[in-house]
């Protein structure tokens, strides 16, 4: 985010004295850094990385889930259902870089403000997840805090942009500073969620060598307190209680 406001300061410092979210918010969001050439094409290859990430922690945190037992099918349906509208949406908000806001303000917003929401929902499906013995000191509470702060920023968002007169400039009801404390405290969360976000225990996979003849399906209460060692050079098997 540095380099992009970088390259837009010293390659096009007018769009950051002037530009459609500024005319309709009052203030320059962070992300007017690189709506425009050649922030845009520096940010963009990045931000595809951070989509791919972010999939792959929704594929990782869904096994997880798969794996765990001690949880609901409920639960994990509706890690399922969470973690899919996530990674659907970080894909969908690549749009910011393809919807110009000169051109279209309204798609430009929309693609980020529906990451605001969709992001809430997948982080809190971590705590409907986790049992609250692995839950932060404050998590509640951030989690609390996250929710308000996201339903803060996003409401005033659609208010500024649905009020607005293209015509006569007249800007929404809201004024811009509340609009603005709830979009940088919204970042501020973001960068915080990863502390106070669930502590998830360990998952053991357990294997159990024997013949045909001997084989039985264990339940997974039973592969649950088994786990497989085995010793330095030596080709035995043995099972131990966790």
């Amino acid at each position: 985010m540095l380099l992009s406001w970088l390259l837009t300061y010293l390659f096009d410092s007018k769009s950051i004295e002037m530009n459609p979210l500024q005319q309709r918010v009052g203030y320059n969001n962070l992300c007017v850094g690189w709506d425009t050439a050649p922030a845009k094409c520096v940010a963009a290859p990045i931000y595809v990385i951070i989509i791919c990430l972010n999939a792959r922690f929704m594929q990782l945190d869904y096994w997880r889930a798969a794996l765990n037992p001690k949880i609901t099918a409920f639960q994990q349906r509706a890690v399922l259902v969470c973690n899919v509208c996530s990674t659907v949406s970080w894909t969908v908000s690549i749009l910011i870089f393809v919807m110009d806001p000169k051109e279209s303000p309204e798609g430009h917003t929309a693609a980020f403000l529906q990451l605001v929401v969709f992001g809430y929902i997948a982080y809190a499906a971590n705590f409907l997840e986790a049992d609250s013995d692995y839950h932060v000191r404050g998590s509640q509470a951030f989690l609390a805090i996250f929710g308000v702060v996201s339903a803060l920023f996003g409401s005033c968002a659609v208010v500024q942009f649905v009020t607005y007169e293209p015509e006569t400039g007249s800007r929404g009801p809201i004024p811009w500073y509340v609009t603005a404390v709830g979009d940088y405290l919204w970042f501020g969360c973001l960068g915080a969620q990863g502390y106070f976000r669930p502590r998830a225990p360990s998952i053991t996979l357990s294997f159990i060598l024997c013949s045909d003849e001997d084989f039985t399906q264990p339940s997974y209460e039973e592969a649950a307190e088994i786990e497989m060692v085995v010793e330095p050079n030596d080709k035995q098997v043995r099972q131990v209680s966790i």
